[in-house]
């Protein structure tokens, strides 16, 4: 058992470090309570707006997307909260958009009996008015899931009102798909060293729990996140070779331990 949020009076109790990342719920098969911790939620955004398909290519050790889907705040409630509320596992909310927005959308979240928490993505730029928006409005968990590369804002989201820290490495790379060049982002478990060393970084500067999100593939990787200061791990990628990637994950974590906890 491990508690994302100490020093909230609601608290986040998982029965195993293992979440399964922003979006990457879909390839799931059978989840249990007993290998994973939490489930996040596909990525929810205030207003709607088109975009064209997202194109991906696979490269060594990896893949790259050329963008996360997101969906409609008002969508995403109407089509999935009842399902949260029959899940086994913890739900996290995730939530991008500006400072502005995301209170909007923050206001909203009060009534969801089903939600254990709320996960945000912030630009570097307004980390910490993100973060003040979001906890003026709820007092769930939140979770504040750090720009890549920018550690240094770590401190300024704790003392803003995160609960915990989402740690993440993943670089913008270039990739060919039918025969054009797009940008995107890279996944996959070569990103694991990078991760590692954005955990070693963000430990120095803060005291809440980190969860490492990038590169996490198996449970040798997930151990080396743990020991580098992680409390949890966020499983992405590996869903999609594997449907069953964090149960595997968390059952060898679990059968490491000895323990239920």
């Amino acid at each position: 058992m491990i508690d994302l949020a100490p020093h909230n009076p609601y608290g986040l109790a998982l029965q195993s470090p293992v979440i399964v990342a922003p979006g990457c719920a879909a390839p799931l098969r059978d989840p249990d309570s007993a290998q994973l911790g939490a489930i996040v939620t596909r990525i929810a955004v205030l207003h709607g707006r088109y975009t064209p398909q997202s194109r991906f290519a696979s490269v060594p050790a990896g893949v790259v997307f050329e963008r996360l889907p997101v969906t409609r705040l008002r969508t995403l409630l109407q089509t999935e909260a009842k399902r949260w509320a029959r899940l086994s596992l913890p739900v996290l909310l995730c939530l991008q958009g500006t400072a502005d927005e995301l209170a909007e959308m923050a206001v909203q979240l009060e009534a969801l009996d089903a939600l254990a928490g709320v996960v945000i993505e912030v630009q570097a730029e307004q980390a910490q008015l993100g973060v003040t928006a979001v906890r003026d409005q709820t007092a769930l968990p939140l979770l504040v899931m750090l720009p890549a590369e920018t550690p240094e804002i770590a401190a300024e989201c704790v003392g803003a009102g995160a609960d915990a820290l989402i740690v993440q490495a993943y670089p913008h790379v270039a990739a060919v798909a039918n025969g054009e060049v797009f940008e995107g982002q890279l996944l996959g478990p070569t990103l694991a060293p990078r991760t590692l060393h954005a955990l070693r970084r963000a430990a120095e500067l803060v005291e809440v729990p980190l969860l490492a999100f990038g590169g996490v593939a198996d449970e040798q990787i997930a151990r080396q996140c743990l020991l580098t200061g992680a409390t949890g791990v966020l499983v992405d990628g590996a869903l999609y070779g594997d449907p069953y990637a964090p149960q595997r994950i968390g059952l060898a974590l679990r059968g490491a331990s000895g323990t239920g906890s």
